[in-house]
């Protein structure tokens, strides 16, 4: 009785044994299939390309799951992952950042980012869009973006003698009423401010481009004239600057009511649009007279940033 007891314990001792080892044959099978499998995705192939999990959400979210699978069986992309984190990346823009890359591999992520969301990876008027006037004073008019003949502003009000010389000028009224304060600012602080030059028609900048046209050709002319349609100054919106002083373009940067403006232009809602540092972006020669209305709030951004308009109308208006 005794022995058919023990023969009873010892039977149930490897059964449970045999359990316990199956058990623990099939957790441990289990997890060296698990960890077969991991090995296989593309996050795990990422890991080890060097890529941090910060990285592969980006990858993730802008990236389909082909273009990840490829990605993740060549070395890390270093560019590409500059190109997502960058401040001013546009998704829908990928592609043309990648391939503008392709072309231009000595650009930096930031140059990439910035001459493809302006359209600059393009040929100047090549690339032709329609200026949406309802963005109002936020409305972008460059080499890509175009008025028609016919456009003109419904709220232009005449300018003050007291402001200009040359023949009469007008501007938007909401312009005018900025360019006010910003005057009795400057003349306060002994800069007297004078306007050369602020709204035109379309026939009257097809004079103005046809006049370098003529005399210098056309590579000349667009380097620092917009075509008829792509002025800035059709939109109302921008004024030629100068000091009572420092009347001639030649003389102008230097001078006091230069410095003067780009330290305060941004306080009454006007930019320096056309600056050395970003004539690539913008596609005209320094201009350190010309001043656009873009309003405090995006003036301020645009100064505090040191971006151009170009690039803010891109990332925050056109990329809604």
């Amino acid at each position: 009785m005794k022995k058919t007891k023990l023969k009873l314990k010892k039977r149930t001792y490897y059964i449970l044994l045999s359990l316990v080892i199956i058990v623990f044959a099939i957790i441990i099978g289990t997890n060296v299939y698990k960890d077969y499998k991991y090995k296989q995705t593309s996050e795990y192939k990422l890991l080890n390309n060097g890529y941090t999990n910060s990285e592969i959400k980006l990858l993730e979210k802008n990236l389909s799951t082909k273009e990840i699978e490829t990605l993740s069986n060549a070395s890390k992309d270093e560019f590409l992952i500059s190109i997502l984190k960058d401040e001013y990346y546009i998704k829908k823009n990928l592609n043309r950042y990648l391939n503008y890359h392709k072309e231009n591999e000595s650009f930096s992520a930031r140059k990439i980012v910035a001459k493809v969301n302006t359209n600059t990876d393009y040929n100047y008027y090549t690339y032709d869009l329609d200026t949406n006037i309802e963005d109002e004073y936020l409305m972008l008019v460059n080499k890509y973006y175009h008025l028609d003949s016919s456009y003109s502003p419904n709220d232009l009000i005449n300018i003050n003698n007291k402001y200009y010389y040359g023949d009469n000028h007008k501007i938007k009224s909401q312009v005018y009423d900025a360019f006010i304060d910003m005057w009795n600012q400057a003349y306060k602080e002994n800069i007297y401010l004078i306007i050369n030059s602020s709204y035109r028609t379309y026939s009257e900048q097809q004079e103005v481009y046809d006049e370098y046209k003529n005399s210098r050709g056309t590579t000349y002319a667009d380097s620092i004239a917009a075509r008829p349609g792509y002025s800035e100054h059709q939109t109302g919106l921008a004024l030629d600057i100068f000091s009572k002083d420092n009347t001639t373009t030649a003389n102008f940067k230097d001078s006091p009511a230069h410095l003067w403006l780009k330290e305060n232009a941004y306080k009454y809602g006007f930019i320096e649009r056309y600056t050395k540092e970003n004539e690539d972006i913008t596609g005209f020669a320094e201009e350190a007279w010309h001043y656009r209305y873009v309003g405090i709030e995006v003036a301020t951004y645009i100064y505090e940033h040191n971006i151009t308009f170009d690039e803010y109308y891109a990332y925050f208006i056109d990329n809604k």
